[in-house]
């Protein structure tokens, strides 16, 4: 149950921890590092996209603080 809570936590759709789950023997490395590996790729993305709004956010923060700073 720690490993699905886990896995939910980082993205991962039942779908997909089921389908982990059912590598898990080792007998099948290969598809589970594709698994992973097509994750990984969405987690960039989504932390690219993240950054991004971040600094956006900050610069619309910094730019209230020196207007309230003009008053």
């Amino acid at each position: 149950m720690k490993f699905v809570k886990a896995a939910q936590r980082l993205g991962f759709s039942l779908d997909e921890i089921g389908q982990l789950l059912a590598l898990e023997d080792g007998a099948h490395f290969s598809e589970a590092a594709e698994l992973a590996l097509q994750r990984l790729d969405d987690v960039r993305a989504r932390l690219a996209d993240l950054t991004r709004i971040e600094a956006a956010l900050s610069r619309l923060v910094d730019g209230y603080h020196a207007h309230q700073g003009t008053m």
